[in-house]
């Protein structure tokens, strides 16, 4: 019996063989066109640069053009503007508002003949980069557009939807992040949370309230996807992740008004 066992354990497992054929083109893309437009906030290029993909800014914002393909030739047509790097910056001030600004951009590479014999390794795209009217100061209400409104959202913490009030006002030259019914339970927040890091057309951040019996502290922000879902990120309670009264919640859902 024992030398059973030990001839067993003495067997060599033999390599599962396959005849299945890799596709060298599986993996192989055309020469596409194609970038990102990111609305910055805070500092241009420095560790506190806040972006957000969009498709239309705040007034006297700057734009990060980002193409996606990382190594292509690029040429950019912005306005007059014929630029060549793989990412370029430009800021867009008031006297754009409401205008609509073509952003072009063609690259150039050798094409893959082998999986994509009619590639001629060139491509352009044009994408509508919109310059809002907004923020609009109207005291003591301050307005951004986009973001403020009414939302219908669901989060793990609740059985049912539940609607949410956003907007912004100016409390001695202080914005701030006013939010209703941010638990779904009929808790608000006026005039506490100041607006955060983040102020862009599509995202707003709120930086939290002025203790942890305000409005549990609210911090996080407020983001309306290009893809038409917003996506609301809040933390609640201590500024310490560990402490046992942090709680961290995410809504998703849609814009009413």
């Amino acid at each position: 019996m024992l030398l059973f066992v030990l001839i067993q354990a003495c067997k060599k497992q033999q390599p599962q063989m396959t005849t299945e054929v890799v596709n060298p083109c599986d993996c192989a893309t055309e020469v596409v066109a194609d970038f990102d437009m990111l609305e910055i906030s805070g500092q241009t290029g420095g560790i506190f640069e806040k972006t957000t993909p969009t498709d239309t800014i705040l007034k006297n914002k700057s734009v990060r053009f980002l193409a996606k393909d990382s190594t292509a030739e690029y040429t950019w047509y912005i306005g007059s503007e014929v630029l060549t790097d793989r990412e370029v910056v430009r800021y867009f001030d008031q006297s754009l508002s409401g205008q609509n600004i073509p952003i072009t951009l063609v690259v150039k590479k050798d094409p893959n003949n082998a999986c994509f014999p009619n590639d001629d390794g060139y491509d352009s795209i044009v994408k509508i980069l919109h310059v809002s009217q907004f923020p609009i100061d109207n005291n003591p209400i301050y307005d951004y557009g986009s973001i403020d409104g009414t939302y219908r959202v669901k989060s793990e913490h609740k059985v049912d939807s539940f609607d949410i009030v956003f907007y912004t006002t100016i409390i001695s030259g202080t914005k701030k992040f006013n939010i209703e019914n941010y638990d779904g339970n009929g808790s608000n927040c006026i005039n506490q949370a100041d607006i955060g890091d983040i102020v862009n057309y599509r995202q707003i951040g709120a930086k939290g309230g002025t203790s942890t019996t305000q409005c549990d502290y609210i911090r996080g922000n407020i983001h309306n996807r290009l893809d038409g879902v917003t996506e609301m990120n809040f933390s609640f309670g201590s500024n310490n992740v560990n402490a046992s009264y942090y709680y961290e919640r995410t809504y998703l859902g849609r814009k009413l008004n």
